[in-house]
């Protein structure tokens, strides 16, 4: 995640110079504690716009029904319809970690400076992990077979369950604006040039996300590095203000903002899509995700139902009485909720393509 860099001993600073065996093992236990919840807390807020945290497995999503009113004269009665159909989506867990350790010597002579960078590090990990196991969620146009084995109260999981992506023209039927007909639909795209005015992509995403009623609010477009300068190219693309600059009448500047959620920055607004555009680096090169923040989160993060295996948290370990590690855990899994609520445009190919090393399910 882009905005988030890792929150250290803020509390220990004065005593950063000061070794760890002076200042206590279990205060600094405490503190990586305390660093740790702030940064889950923290991670939770910015990845809210695009995830929502979940301990259910497997859910069913209900579509609104479609169609219109039946004719009636004065004597008429409408015959009862069938309610809205539904998809069907799977969270997985996955488990990720780090560690930092000291033997009896290096533990003597650790600083808590020393501690406290180690920690901030395993943060930055966790950070690491998060943004390519949610991305990965997205990016990834295939089905995948999660095996789950964990139950409420002490039941057995539900076994295979299969983790959906975004809409990828399978069998499920998602209901259009203006009357038309519920219908399968792709919200993989894919455009063959490079983005300039002759081609521009974001007609094609907007049409792609509008024609779903439930996609209202703000459209978001996170887009990878490589793509910034062709995007800031376009004629319809105006930037956002700089608070350092005083704008001319004859410019066009932006009145309001976004919240850039996982992104490392908003860039600016498309013009006549209406469409916002967020640089997040961690997105592969060529690869453009449009979100409708209207329709809520796209994806659903599984955690465990207990408190204490929520979140990035630690744990200390011995094997021997000499060495000791600092264990930085996480166990949590992302699957795609609102099927067409966001959309993936590869720029580049004719056809879309899942970015190297965002196959699901992710080695690590």
């Amino acid at each position: 995640m882009a905005n988030l860099v890792g929150y250290g001993f803020y509390d220990l600073q004065a005593l950063f110079s000061q070794r760890v065996s002076t200042v206590g093992v279990q205060r600094i236990y405490t503190a990586v504690q305390q660093s740790a919840a702030e940064y889950t807390r923290q991670a939770n807020g910015i990845m809210s716009t695009l995830v929502e945290r979940t301990t259910v497995a497997q859910e069913q999503i209900e579509l609104a029904g479609d169609g219109t009113l039946q004719p009636l004269d004065e004597y008429g009665n409408p015959v009862p319809v069938q309610p809205g159909s539904y998809y069907q989506v799977a969270y997985p867990i996955q488990g990720g970690g780090t560690a930092w350790g000291t033997n009896r010597v290096s533990r003597e002579l650790l600083t808590v400076e020393e501690a406290n960078r180690n920690t901030v590090d395993a943060q930055r990990r966790d950070a690491d992990w998060i943004s390519r196991h949610a991305l990965s969620a997205i990016l990834c146009n295939t089905t995948w077979t999660y095996n789950d084995r964990i139950g409420p109260d002490g039941a057995k999981g539900l076994g295979n369950i299969t983790v959906q992506p975004l809409a990828n023209s399978d069998t499920v039927k998602f209901n259009r604006r203006g009357g038309a007909a519920a219908a399968t639909d792709n919200h993989y795209l894919a455009q063959a040039n490079a983005i300039s005015s002759a081609d521009n992509p974001f007609p094609t995403i907007r049409e792609e996300l509008q024609e779903h009623p439930m996609n209202t609010g703000p459209l978001v477009a996170y887009i990878a590095s490589d793509l910034r300068a062709s995007v800031e190219g376009l004629p319809t693309f105006v930037e956002v203000n700089d608070p350092n600059l005083r704008y001319g009448l004859s410019t066009d500047t932006l009145a309001g903002t976004v919240d850039p959620g996982p992104a490392d920055e908003v860039l600016g607004y498309i013009k006549g899509e209406n469409i916002w555009v967020a640089e997040w680096r961690s997105m592969p090169s060529s690869y453009i995700i449009t979100h409708a923040r209207g329709a809520g989160p796209v994806l659903k993060m599984r955690e465990y139902p207990v408190a204490s295996l929520q979140g990035f948290f630690p744990e200390q370990f011995s094997p021997d009485g000499n060495l000791q590690e600092m264990r930085m855990i996480r166990y949590a899994g992302f699957g795609v909720a609102m099927r067409v609520a966001a959309c993936v445009m590869y720029i580049g190919s004719a056809s879309y393509a899942i970015p190297t090393g965002y196959t699901n399910p992710l080695a690590a």
